[in-house]
């Protein structure tokens, strides 16, 4: 892999400096909620290494950004660091440049200045072609190479392009995802890092309650994953919620700070449909603890 930073490298690295900058969280910060250390966000986010998707994933989820585009654009970056691309040759420099223009008066190779009769003087021959050399056969499979690479990179950058033009924000309706984790697997997992909370997975929310002015706690359910999961949006610090099985099973998440208080914050997930699943938020202020279920 070469050192140099491709500019598919570069674009991919900004973006996702500008998710980092938007979840308002340190590196350090970053490290601690996902699945990557600070050192390799810090590689990441400076565009010397790309990040696996499922980290591309879990930065975009953390952000309330779709993944499609991003995903899009590190293909891009991974197949420009695949094949890259060889850089054009210098142009050769104009003839006004060379000294014999510079100084002295006109020469026989110079033309007759426009609007000057032609003087009949006579004129170099035009320098004959090159020999035409044959290539290799090494030099033939580079090539074949080259050109399958520059296909590939040509198809991912006319993906790119279509979810650029279609909007950051929008997620295809029947975009086919496959899922990180089906059933018993998905216990304890993230939603999003696991693909089950994108549309593609047929994801729903089942049943929600609204507390107070703005906090909403949603039951969702993934059937593509076989899982569930409870979600709090605009909580308060130190709200708490969770998510209980029918055989007493539980996952739960608090509101440490005020990233999540501005965000959703999920729970991990329970293996199962939402039939017999119980969605609580218990509050911080005096532990009043509210329930529901489907």
């Amino acid at each position: 892999m070469s050192d140099e930073l491709t500019l598919e490298c570069a674009h991919l690295a900004r973006e996702l400096a500008g998710l980092r900058a938007t979840t308002g969280l340190s590196l350090a910060g970053l490290a601690a909620r996902t699945t990557a250390s600070k050192s390799s966000w810090q590689r990441y986010l400076g565009g010397t290494q790309i990040p696996p998707p499922e980290l591309v994933t879990e930065l975009c989820a953390l952000a309330g950004e779709p993944p499609a585009r991003l995903l899009a654009l590190r293909e891009l970056a991974e197949l420009s660091r695949r094949h890259p691309q060889p850089r054009p040759a210098p142009p050769a420099p104009p003839a006004s440049e060379e000294p014999s223009r510079k100084t002295g008066p006109a020469t026989a190779e110079e033309p007759p200045a426009a609007g000057t009769p032609d003087t009949g003087r006579p004129h170099a021959p035009p320098p004959a072609a090159p020999a035409s050399v044959p290539r290799p056969r090494r030099f033939l499979r580079r090539r074949k190479v080259a050109l399958a690479g520059a296909g590939a990179l040509a198809t991912a950058a006319m993906v790119a392009g279509a979810l650029l033009l279609g909007g950051a924000r929008e997620e295809p309706e029947d975009i086919g995802v496959w899922p990180g984790c089906v059933g018993e697997r998905c216990r304890g997992k993230q939603a999003q890092s696991q693909g089950c909370g994108l549309k593609g997975s047929g994801m729903r929310t089942v049943a929600e309650r609204e507390y107070g002015r703005q906090t909403v706690v949603e039951l969702r359910y993934s059937p593509t994953c076989r899982a569930s999961w409870v979600r709090i949006r605009f909580g308060a610090t130190g709200d708490r919620i969770e998510i209980t099985g029918p055989d007493k099973e539980s996952q739960s998440a608090e509101v440490a700070d005020k990233f999540d208080a501005q965000n959703y914050l999920p729970t991990p997930m329970l293996a199962g449909g939402p039939e017999g699943m119980t969605a609580c938020l218990v509050r911080a202020d005096g532990g009043e603890r509210h329930c529901f279920g489907q």
